[in-house]
């Protein structure tokens, strides 16, 4: 064989080589594709309560109400809430944030405010009825 056929002959080998290379990878891409489109479901398929699972929503400050308690900023987004909120007097409003958004007992609540425990017992009980009357809640329940 002489050099020139036997560079040739290099050559048409690895075409070939490479030939089979890139069809043996389509065909694994193909068999991906088909492997996947029996598992997979795309999000233009998806029923409205997934697609509602799986959606983030962008949270900004201003869409909050804040209220600042012991120090403490206490953000509410619901705006009934807020507004009902708005509603009860300083100290009692300040009894129903400590209470509920910073986990505090009556015990450390009357502390902090200087009172006695069944005086914050009783103003928070008020508070927290008056405020489900606001909502429009049931204030028997």
């Amino acid at each position: 064989m002489t050099p020139d056929r036997h560079e040739e002959h290099k050559q048409h080998t690895f075409d070939s080589f490479c030939k089979k290379v890139l069809k043996c990878e389509a065909y694994n891409g193909y068999r991906e594709i088909s492997r996947r489109q029996k598992y997979e479901i795309s999000f233009s398929e998806l029923p409205e309560e997934a697609m509602e699972q799986l959606a983030a929503y962008d949270r900004y400050p201003w869409e909050y109400t804040s209220f600042t308690v012991c120090g403490d900023v206490i953000l509410i987004e619901n705006d009934q809430l807020a507004d009902a909120l708005n509603e009860l007097s300083q100290e009692n409003r300040e009894i129903l944030l400590m209470y509920w958004f910073l986990d505090m007992a009556d015990r450390e609540i009357a502390e902090y405010l200087h009172l006695a425990r069944k005086t914050v017992n009783n103003r928070r009980l008020k508070s927290y009825r008056l405020l489900k009357e606001l909502m429009g809640g049931d204030v028997d329940a």
